[in-house]
């Protein structure tokens, strides 16, 4: 015990002779990596109450990245291994992407057809607050662990919306089953296509959509990219490659590297129907990427509302022990070379998004599902009656030729 005494009374000595009398001296010769090399070896020994090492390294490096971007992070290995299970398709939870803007944790999108769907959430809306513990407080992945959970259980969010007073949301989790794609016949000679994120083989689903449409006698094509939050680099320039023949998709520019320049793919043949792209808020990132190619070839329209505007891209990076990081690499521009981070890309036709009932009155968060199934969509009705008048054209144009 008196031997434990004399080394912590020659240690603090030590200690009070490098911080009093040669700190300046000691401070020119070590690099940053040995003074956080220190700092934790001091809080370690000598901190009034004992820590956890790991947990002192982990805040060390969130505490970095953090600093950084919002889009940045650390992913311990069962936030990794979360991560990919959810690009698989399935988890538990309330179905919401969620990014840091402004120092608040903000929704950039509802998955469609999710408990977060149907409580109305929306694109833009703050998280204050997850069963009462305030957003501020904690990291967007503990956020993230906070809503997921086991089918049937409840989490409540606190919202703040605009300029409206706060308001909880208790939402009932479920098994959140993404369907990538999906396809439909919209009229005799309307198809549509809606991509949900942009997952593993995304592209070539998408390929398969638009040839099952072709067909069944598709003239002309909506892609639904509203509320898309992103995904996958190469899957955003497949998806584009179903609709762009040639040329290029994306520029992706980082620090220590030749820009990277990404075409088209060739094993992808483009379609060359008349196509019109609906966008919104919750369209980030890879959708921006597909929507920005498609609008900058004169390839198609963008109809809906201003895009999120997220552009940058971010690399995930294995760790030895099974952990990752997930860091912001560069940042992408469309083929006219804008960068639209925090900007959003405008679409050709603005159209504020409003659901209807078939009578033409405005729907209210009362409606069952049956009744929802009935709802009209106002921005892809509008999407129809332009691709509709754009085919008239062209039939009328055949018919003046003929003539």
């Amino acid at each position: 015990m008196f031997k434990n005494k004399k080394k912590l009374i020659a240690i603090l000595l030590v200690l009070t002779v490098i911080t009093v009398g040669g700190y300046k001296v000691l401070a020119d010769e070590l690099t940053p990596l040995n003074n956080l090399q220190n700092i934790i070896y001091l809080i370690d020994n000598f901190y009034v109450e004992d820590k956890n090492l790991d947990e002192l390294v982990d805040s060390a490096i969130n505490g970095m990245l953090q600093d950084l971007d919002p889009y940045s992070s650390y992913l311990s290995p069962d936030e990794y291994e979360e991560m990919q299970v959810e690009f698989e398709g399935e988890f538990g939870g309330i179905g919401i992407v969620i990014t840091v803007r402004e120092n608040k944790l903000t929704i950039v999108s509802p998955i469609k057809n999710t408990p977060g769907a149907r409580a109305d959430l929306k694109a833009g809306d703050v998280i204050k607050a997850i069963d009462g513990q305030l957003t501020s407080e904690i990291s967007q992945q503990k956020a993230v662990d906070l809503m997921r959970g086991e089918p049937g259980t409840h989490v409540t969010l606190t919202i703040l919306r605009g300029e409206e007073e706060e308001f909880d949301v208790d939402i009932t989790r479920a098994n959140i089953e993404v369907p990538y794609v999906e396809h439909n016949m919209e009229t005799d000679n309307i198809g549509y296509v809606s991509i949900a994120q942009f997952a593993k083989d995304v592209g070539y689903k998408t390929e398969e959509a638009i040839n099952d449409l072709e067909s069944q006698g598709a003239q002309a094509l909506i892609l639904d990219l509203r509320s898309n939050p992103g995904g996958i680099l190469d899957e955003a320039v497949k998806v584009a490659s179903n609709f762009i023949d040639q040329g290029q998709v994306v520029t992706v520019k980082s620090r220590r590297s030749d820009d990277e320049v990404f075409n088209v793919k060739s094993d992808i043949e483009a379609t060359d129907l008349p196509v019109i792209v609906l966008i919104n808020e919750g369209s980030a990132s890879a959708s921006e990427i597909v929507a920005g190619a498609i609008s900058d070839t004169d390839r198609g329209k963008l109809l809906g509302q201003k895009s999120f505007g997220k552009g940058t891209v971010q690399t995930v990076i294995p760790l030895g022990d099974g952990s990752a990081l997930r860091l912001t690499t560069a940042r992408y521009y469309t083929p006219d070379g804008t960068f639209i981070h925090e900007k959003g890309i405008e679409p050709d036709y603005l159209v504020e998004f409003q659901l209807e009932d078939p009578e033409g009155e405005e729907s209210n968060e009362e409606n069952n599902e049956e009744e929802s199934e009935e709802i009209i969509d106002n921005q892809k009705q509008e999407a129809i009656k332009y691709l509709q008048e754009h085919l008239n054209q062209i039939d009328d144009s055949s018919l003046d030729k003929a003539s």
